[in-house]
């Protein structure tokens, strides 16, 4: 099972989650807007019948602080998604492990790291993995290869050189980690002012 359909699982797994997040935070978002619009006719309504310039001016301020408190409220629901997301990301990597097709995930982890370090030789992994790595460290480099049961992870592994000065990290956590931007934009693309629809 590549990365790719782990990532495809996990969001086909969330696909209901964030639908039902996401309709929470648009209907949190029409509240907000509602609200914002309220509180900027009820602004407007007060400046408008002062004629002054000084009036102008305090009714262009409050109207930019009830657009600043909407746009805050926005991202703070763009935010709860995320973590939502994460979330689900997370229960769903906490049980890869356990998963039939996690052998071959494990195998392909560690070629992509051998093929970013080829003369990496020792292989951390958590306490779990340990007999996992050596059948499949025996299988892929005969005996070139040290396996190092130390590493915390829900699954991966890191390559290690001999001398210890370089390693590639190939773990569940870690290629989620790097996925953050991409799960962020996600999340933003769930509240409709964020993504533009406003």
């Amino acid at each position: 099972m590549a990365l790719a359909d782990i990532l495809a699982a996990i969001d086909a797994g969330a696909d209901e989650e964030v639908a039902r997040v996401s309709a929470e935070a648009c209907d949190q978002v029409e509240r907000i807007r509602g609200e914002a619009r309220d509180e900027a006719v009820g602004a407007a309504e007060a400046a408008a019948s002062a004629l002054d310039e000084d009036a102008a001016r305090r009714r262009a301020q409050i109207v930019n602080r009830a657009h600043l408190a909407v746009e805050r409220r926005l991202r703070a629901a763009a935010e709860e998604i995320y973590q939502e997301i994460m979330l689900q990301v997370e229960r769903r990597i906490a049980d890869v492990r356990h998963q039939a097709g996690y052998a071959d995930l494990f195998r392909r982890l560690l070629e992509e790291c051998r093929a970013v370090l080829p003369d990496g030789t020792v292989v951390r992994v958590d306490p779990a993995d340990e007999s996992l790595c050596r059948r499949v460290a025996a299988e892929i480099g005969g005996d070139g290869f040290t396996v190092d049961a130390t590493l915390q992870s829900v699954g991966g592994l890191e390559l290690v050189t001999g001398d210890g000065r370089k390693s590639v990290q190939n773990t569940l956590e870690s290629r989620t980690w790097r996925a953050d931007r991409a799960l962020r934009s996600l999340a933003a693309s769930e509240v409709p002012a964020l993504r533009g629809d406003a």
